[in-house]
């Protein structure tokens, strides 16, 4: 590998580690949001509404961050980033 190459790959490597720092950012905030809109207040066992609404918007934001990492990862093999 030449330096030019070398280069290119530590620029890929940054980029990477930057947007999984950033996915992990949105996933902490995300968890943040979806507990602030479900959980009114703290009592020993959530009941049947909380935790479906937990579970839901987790998993839309899961479905959503998965599909964005994806892409991400398509942009990185074909070298577009």
């Amino acid at each position: 590998m030449d330096s030019g190459q070398i280069d290119q790959q530590l620029a890929q490597d940054l980029e990477l580690e930057r947007q999984k720092g950033k996915i992990q950012q949105e996933i902490f905030q995300k968890s943040e949001m979806c507990w602030d809109m479900c959980v009114g207040s703290m009592s020993a066992k959530f009941d049947g509404k909380t935790e479906s609404c937990i579970v839901n918007c987790v998993e839309r934001y899961v479905d959503t961050a998965v599909a964005i990492q994806k892409r991400f990862q398509e942009k990185l093999s074909m070298g577009r980033m």
